[in-house]
């Protein structure tokens, strides 16, 4: 599926979707090798290869030297004019990014499977709650007192 050109290509679009942190700490997608994991998605999309390919082949010109407000501009415009394909692409890079336990921890979330353990999640704090209910209690009561 991928030939070298279009290897390094690939990961600069991924590198777009997900940039890697400011202090560097934290790889972007490309640079992650996301990449080697689009064409074993068939599970997740019907045809990964030939989605990444018509990015690919959308994006013209030498991609990986642009500015970076430049490679925006290009994939707005590739998205589009290739909205399915570009979805399947966004969808499978964050699955194939963020399902590495090795990225996990710089997210807080542990390297574990989130089953059966889970993940630990803090409580809501009692001003926050208030908060996001408080244009519900101000509506008034809405129901009927059961008998």
């Amino acid at each position: 599926m991928l030939n070298e050109t279009n290897r390094s290509v690939l990961d600069a679009i991924l590198d777009e979707l997900i940039p890697p942190s400011d202090d560097g700490k934290i790889p972007g997608a490309g640079a992650l090798g996301v990449a080697e994991f689009l064409p074993t998605a068939q599970a997740y999309a019907p045809d990964p290869a030939g989605s990444v390919q018509t990015i690919i082949d959308a994006v013209s010109g030498d991609f990986e030297a642009l500015p970076r407000d430049e490679k925006v501009a290009v994939l707005k415009r590739v998205e589009a004019a290739h909205v399915q394909a570009f979805e399947t692409l966004v969808r499978l890079t964050y699955m194939g990014y963020y399902s590495r336990p090795d990225m996990r921890p710089h997210f807080g979330v542990g390297s574990h499977p989130i089953h059966p353990k889970g993940y630990p999640v803090e409580r809501e704090t009692d001003a926050l709650m208030d908060e996001l209910t408080a244009p519900v209690r101000a509506r008034g009561k809405a129901y009927r007192d059961a008998k």
